[in-house]
């Protein structure tokens, strides 16, 4: 099956030869990627402040309101736990039953979909210019300022190494001493 959120406002459910399955509308943009839980929920937010969780079906599993639009697309750590970041400043962090575990609020949007080393530590980035890391806890380990609002996703590389792209035109790779700190 292939998922896809579009600017017409759908979340559409395909077969790979291009047979519509299930769609889901919410009267607003759907741009964010869908993530696809191990257990095949689907998991995408919207430009309507929500964060939805679809079962393969189409049915809606849960939905969680956030203040504003949630362009950013979810990351899941190994215990199942999904991240998302909104236009409302906040990271928000659920169990994989859909409770709410915390919220992390950044001095801008967060836009840009965040990420999740194996032994759990999220980063994430915002619109005040700065990259944070997270424990699982969502308790800061530390921030970076840049020289401009970030809207980029970090990538991390085997090694650890942290890349992420900002609005001043460069590409940082952020080390393990950076992480160690």
């Amino acid at each position: 099956m292939v998922y896809f959120g579009s600017e017409d406002y759908y979340l559409f459910a395909m077969k790979p030869e291009g047979k519509a399955v299930w769609s889901f509308g919410t009267r607003y943009i759907m741009d964010a990627s869908p993530l696809i839980r191990p257990n095949g929920d689907i998991c995408i937010g919207s430009e309507d402040a929500k964060f939805y969780v679809f079962q393969p079906d189409g049915q809606i599993k849960w939905t969680y309101n956030a203040l504003y639009d949630i362009d950013s697309s979810a990351a899941i750590d190994t215990e199942g736990n999904l991240y998302v970041g909104s236009g409302d400043n906040n990271l928000y962090a659920f169990s994989s039953d859909g409770k709410l575990k915390w919220t992390f609020t950044a001095g801008g949007s967060i836009r840009s979909s965040p990420a999740v080393t194996s032994d759990g530590i999220i980063y994430c980035a915002s619109g005040d210019k700065k990259i944070y890391a997270l424990d699982q806890n969502g308790i800061l380990k530390w921030s970076l300022t840049t020289g401009n609002s970030v809207e980029s996703s970090p990538c991390i590389d085997e090694d650890g190494t942290i890349y992420i792209g900002s609005n001043d035109g460069k590409l940082y790779a952020i080390g393990e001493e950076k992480a160690s700190n």
